[in-house]
């Protein structure tokens, strides 16, 4: 059976749908709801760099965000985890979503330690592959003996690309590299497939997404919930982004915006 995965918006939430072809005189379809939440930085300093607010969180906003989710019965889940799912034609159990994190900075790691794995979460991170150190360095990034002991922990490491270019203006020849390379490397240190991208900047086009596809990801993620223009729909899926001082109300109105049964069979 050939299965294609795309994804529809509903209201500000990430809507994954999933068709499945005809097997004999058997055709199904099936949509799987998943918020897809997106992180940079959680901290303070939102202020002080206007250009940034809009990336950064304050922790406790993000603390009471997290807090929402396990009182509303919602259950990490990672992306390999997803597209497993959606390969088998079944919702994720219980209430699904995801938490992402993009970049691959280091503060990230304590984030993930400190307030989602007590909390029983965990969380998918997106890293540039030019910018991960094979050990801590005080570079400010991730390193991959960090990004191992987090899968260790449950959590999962996918592509954000080799060196976060803006994909829409750089030469085939890089777009290539970037996409391929990113991936290469994470599968060398990380020992797993890796099947997902987030566009740097969100930033993607049809050539783009077709060269993600041909790079072998099974799906990409943007940094908006616009899913208003392109395709292939698997290749833009929506994120949800809080801002600095967005506080629980509007975290909580996105989330309800999913309210939706997370699956529909045909």
């Amino acid at each position: 059976m050939k299965r294609i995965i795309s994804v529809i918006a509903c209201v500000s939430a990430a809507v994954l749908a999933l068709w499945c072809a005809p097997v004999a005189a058997d055709r199904r379809a099936a949509s799987i709801v998943v918020p897809i939440l997106m992180y940079h930085h959680v901290g303070n300093w939102g202020p002080s760099r206007a250009d940034w607010a809009p990336w950064v969180v304050l922790p406790e906003d993000f603390r009471a965000q997290m807090d929402w989710l396990v009182q509303h019965g919602y259950r990490t889940i990672s992306f390999r985890e997803l597209i497993e799912c959606a390969s088998r034609g079944v919702a994720p159990a219980g209430k699904p979503v995801i938490v992402s994190f993009d970049d691959g900075w280091a503060a990230q790691c304590g984030v993930v330690r400190d307030e989602l794995m007590p909390r029983g979460m965990r969380a998918t991170l997106f890293v540039y592959t030019g910018a991960v150190g094979p050990a801590p360095n005080g570079s400010g990034y991730v390193s991959w003996q960090e990004l191992r002991e987090l899968e260790a922990a449950g959590n999962e490491v996918q592509s954000h690309t080799v060196s976060h270019a803006r994909l829409t203006d750089v030469l085939p020849a890089q777009l290539q590299v970037e996409m391929q390379e990113s991936r290469r490397k994470i599968e060398a240190e990380m020992h797993h497939p890796v099947q997902a991208l987030a566009y740097p900047f969100g930033l993607h086009d049809r050539a783009v997404m077709q060269a993600a596809r041909a790079a072998g990801y099974e799906c990409a993620v943007r940094a908006d919930a616009d899913v208003s223009v392109g395709e292939p729909l698997q290749f833009r899926m929506p994120r949800l982004r809080m801002g600095y001082g967005e506080g629980l109300q509007r975290f909580e109105e996105c989330m309800l915006g999913s309210a939706v049964p997370a699956l529909t069979n045909n």
